[in-house]
């Protein structure tokens, strides 16, 4: 008993440790979001680097700093990504009190009437107008972004993607080249301000949020349980079956076993 008891502190003291760590680097409460629906999907099948539903992914507080937050566009300039593009995701509340985790493409404000996109300094790759916005190969499917900014005037805050979104999206400007997918255009919102982001998305727990979202799907709290990507089921039972050896594994018959050989 005497290794598997060695075994279960050492493992205890490196949870402990760990979430530790999360709590004071994150800053955020709570440090950590479970992911519900496709939007930052990159495939139909679960892939690594990327956001897919059912991962876990920890919240770092931005403390209400427009500053502690990498756009797509300033992220491109300095090449800077995560989760497979540009720049950081965040996450923020929406008006109708659901939680937004999708992709900050750039901070939005205005000078005497005139739209101000951080970021922007004349790149070939960003055309910026009163009307609108574009970004160049702003998908991982290369596809263009429009952003209007009819409805945006004299508002300021992040403009947001999902990256899912932006690839499948239907609203296509044929003069631009570029299809409209931007929170902000779809659902109407105002563009994300400082004080209702959470935070920024960074590294993730895979599969094992699945747990809670089939939890929430039997009290009827989860209707994209259609959306899990492939594989994201088989990659969890195969965690949870190596955690299970891992824990019940009889260290110390396979050690007495190893004595008795050598003696």
């Amino acid at each position: 008993m005497k290794a598997k008891r060695i075994a279960a502190i050492a493992i205890t003291v490196l949870i402990i440790a760990s979430v530790a760590s999360v709590f004071l680097y994150s800053s955020a409460w709570p440090p950590v979001y479970t992911v519900e629906s496709e939007s930052m999907e990159h495939s139909y099948n679960w892939t690594a680097g990327t956001i897919n539903v059912g991962d876990i992914v920890f919240v770092k507080d931005i403390h209400d700093n427009p500053a502690n937050v990498v756009t797509f566009v300033t992220g491109k300039g300095s090449g800077y990504s995560t989760y497979g593009e540009y720049g950081n995701v965040i996450l923020y509340n929406a008006p109708n009190g659901e939680v937004i985790i999708h992709r900050a493409m750039f901070y939005l404000s205005w000078s005497n009437g005139n739209p101000v996109v951080s970021g922007h300094n004349g790149q070939n790759w960003i055309k910026v107008t009163d009307k609108y916005v574009v970004i160049d190969n702003a998908s991982y499917t290369h596809r263009n972004l429009i952003v209007y900014l009819d409805n945006l005037v004299n508002k300021s805050g992040f403009v947001t993607v999902g990256d899912y979104n932006l690839a499948h999206s239907p609203l296509y400007n044929s003069s631009e080249n570029a299809y409209a997918a931007a929170d902000q255009n779809v659902f109407g919102y105002n563009p994300a301000a400082p004080s209702s982001v959470m935070g920024v998305a960074f590294g993730q727990i895979p599969w094992f949020g699945l747990i809670k979202l089939n939890i929430m799907r039997f009290s009827g709290e989860w209707s994209q349980y259609n959306q899990v990507p492939n594989n994201a089921y088989l990659f969890l039972a195969l965690s949870i079956l190596a955690i299970l050896v891992a824990v019940f594994f009889p260290y110390d018959k396979v050690l007495k076993r190893k004595k008795q050989e050598k003696g």
